[in-house]
């Protein structure tokens, strides 16, 4: 299995799927997400098309994270580390959720490496409120209390011990987002980018989808019908279909 250690001697795991000669296409998961769950469903059309890179990010499925604490600058480097060890120049991006915002970020910090950018399901616009509700759910054991379900999937994804470091990690993220990309970032954005979110997300409703699609130069958007903020509510087939038309007209 490919592992690339990266600055500070974490290991991150990836994937390569389709032809070297295909244009370039990086897919990256959200916060608490891995490519076990995120993206996979939609690896093997698009590797007729793309050369598909998918990767867990830092501390989460099989990658591992030696900081202690998850950054988006950290992820960010790991992706440029990952892009230079596959002779990647340029790339398109696709994230999911925090994946969309690193995407972002890594445009801002090294523009000529991104092609396009889709973000799905990006949050974008912080503040406390939004932190200290998502702190209070990140807790460990109200998350386990509240939705089991969803914490044995945490376990089988990122290892029944390290679920709960992870929780507490994405926890101590969340509260410096505030700090991190503003509007005057995001207009300086010179790549196609298409902004996607759907009609039901609760964390990303359409009108902060809409606000932040006219802050970005050029964009597009998009609002997916009957799509909540999890990502598996999200029909292949019509996220595909949207990302090809979007690569089709552009350069």
């Amino acid at each position: 299995m490919p592992y690339l250690t990266s600055f500070d001697d974490s290991s991150l795991y990836y994937e390569e799927h389709g032809s070297a000669g295909h244009p370039a296409l990086l897919l990256l998961p959200g916060l608490l997400g891995s490519i076990t769950v995120q993206w996979r469903a939609m690896v093997s059309p698009l590797a007729e098309r793309y050369r598909v890179i998918i990767t867990d990010l830092r501390g989460h499925g099989r990658s591992r994270n030696n900081a202690g604490t998850l950054r988006a600058a950290e992820m960010v480097r790991d992706t440029v580390l990952l892009l230079d060890s596959l002779n990647i120049d340029r790339v398109h991006i696709a994230g999911y959720s925090l994946g969309g915002y690193i995407g972002l970020q890594l445009h801002i910090d090294y523009p000529e490496r991104v092609q396009t950018l889709l973000m799905h399901a990006t949050k974008f616009y912080w503040n406390e409120d939004v932190v200290a509700g998502m702190k209070k759910q990140m807790d460990p054991d109200i998350f386990l209390a509240k939705v089991p379900k969803y914490a044995a999937q945490l376990a089988q994804e990122h290892g029944e011990e390290r679920w709960r470091e992870l929780l507490c990690e994405a926890s101590e993220l969340v509260a410096v987002m505030p700090s991190g990309l503003k509007e005057e970032d995001a207009a300086r954005v010179s790549c196609p980018v298409l902004v996607s979110t759907g009609d039901n997300d609760d964390l990303v409703p359409p009108e902060e989808a809409i606000r932040l699609s006219r802050v970005i130069p050029g964009a597009q958007l998009m609002v997916l019908p009957g799509v909540r903020h999890p990502f598996p509510t999200v029909t292949p087939s019509l996220l595909l279909e949207e990302m090809y038309l979007f690569h089709r007209s552009k350069p």
